[in-house]
């Protein structure tokens, strides 16, 4: 999707992310299947939003010989027009479903200026 991308080497979406861009919101939806509620964490830098997931060790896996451990680290890039400080997070049924509501963005023309002439006192006169 042009509007949001991934952050990263290939910048783009993972296979395990659906990203749809609606009228009035963005929304993620994020697959963690692998992961509970809470081995989740959701971070907002500026407009990069982080998803990490890091399985807990449970006491009961001790004798086995052979345990996978699952990590996940997702970056993803929100377009100009999303509302950071409004965004919401939900997790269920496996799935992490975050949702950004959008702004119409308008230009805004500035004024160019020219800069102050500066006089030098100790000048003399041609």
């Amino acid at each position: 999707m042009a509007a949001m991308q991934a952050v990263g080497n290939g910048r783009q979406l993972p296979a395990h992310a659906n990203v749809l861009e609606q009228e009035g919101e963005y929304v993620i939806e994020l697959d963690v299947a692998d992961f509970t509620e809470p081995e989740l964490t959701v971070e907002l830098l500026g407009p990069r939003l982080t998803v990490r997931g890091d399985q807990i060790e449970v006491g009961e896996d001790n004798g086995k010989a052979f345990r996978l451990h699952e990590r996940l680290e997702e970056t993803f890039r929100l377009p100009d027009d999303a509302v950071l400080d409004q965004l919401s997070v939900v997790y269920s049924h496996s799935q992490l479903e975050i949702r950004a509501p959008r702004v119409r963005l308008e230009p805004r023309r500035l004024q160019i200026g020219r800069p102050a002439l500066t006089v030098n006192p100790d000048a003399e006169p041609c």
